[in-house]
């Protein structure tokens, strides 16, 4: 990427306060993540839930309960739409994610829903499992921004999740065209069908799974290059809903997850 293209959207740098406000950084995401449904109509319920409206997406509202006492800083830039985050309390979104272009789509909140689950990780700073992304200086690895193939699966699988669940909203609380239907319909197999790949027993071939997913992203690329020295291949003991309760994610969030990976194919 060179300068032109990386300045060509404008770069701002900005912090996101505990209590996710509204004029913050990342507010759309976080008010779109902890918004609720009512006998099928969507709402907006800022807040925990009120105990009797279920949450359109129980993984989504529960990253929102998470940060709601964590601050984190934002940079946007030209990322060609991508999203990273390098180390602790830093992602960083392409210009296009600024304000409402983080809702525009169920794949933009996936996304960023992706990125907030990578900050859980870097919080844990283990430098073998879970790397806090800051300066380390080990041969063979990434001296800055270290991170895991195994990373990646458990922020998809949140990513993924989310995304799953705010497609299906849609079609309770907006008129869609038939061939919109047939999209949704499309990705809502393909989530299902990835969802069940990454979860499925063989974990030690997890890393594979990504780059196979995935072949033209380097990083992931070069990731499989480091952990195949491995005979754990960089993956912690434990299983991934383990750590996802341990990120602070609730038991039926989990089992929302596992539920919509045993109706897909792998």
């Amino acid at each position: 990427m060179n300068i032109r293209q990386l300045l060509s959207g404008g770069i701002s740098l900005k912090t996101q306060k505990t209590g996710w406000p509204e004029d913050g950084p990342l507010g759309p995401a976080f008010r779109e993540l902890s918004k609720t449904t009512t006998a099928g109509q969507y709402g907006s319920n800022h807040g925990q839930g009120d105990g009797k409206s279920p949450a359109i997406s129980p993984v989504g509202a529960d990253l929102a309960r998470i940060y709601a006492n964590r601050k984190l800083r934002v940079l946007f830039v030209d990322t060609g739409g991508s999203g990273v985050a390098p180390w602790r309390g830093l992602i960083i979104l392409d210009a296009n994610y600024r304000g409402e272009g983080q809702v525009r789509s169920p794949a933009t909140i996936g996304m960023v829903a992706h990125e907030l689950t990578h900050l859980l990780q870097r919080e844990f700073n283990q430098p073998y499992y879970w790397p806090a992304g800051g300066l380390n200086p080990f041969l063979g690895r990434r001296w800055i921004g270290d991170s895991t193939n195994y990373m990646e699966v458990i922020a998809y699988l949140v990513g993924w999740t989310v995304e799953y669940d705010f497609t299906l909203a849609r079609r309770s609380y907006s008129l869609i065209s038939p061939e919109q239907q047939a999209s949704d319909d499309h990705v809502l197999a393909k989530i299902r069908d990835r969802l069940a790949k990454f979860t499925g027993p063989d974990v030690h071939n997890t890393s594979r799974k990504v780059v196979d997913l995935f072949p033209e992203n380097p990083i992931y690329r070069r990731n499989f290059q480091v952990e195949s020295r491995y005979p754990d291949r960089r993956i912690p003991p434990g299983t991934w809903h383990s750590w996802l309760r341990q990120m602070g994610f609730s038991r039926s969030a989990v089992d929302h997850i596992m539920v919509l990976a045993a109706r897909g194919q792998p």
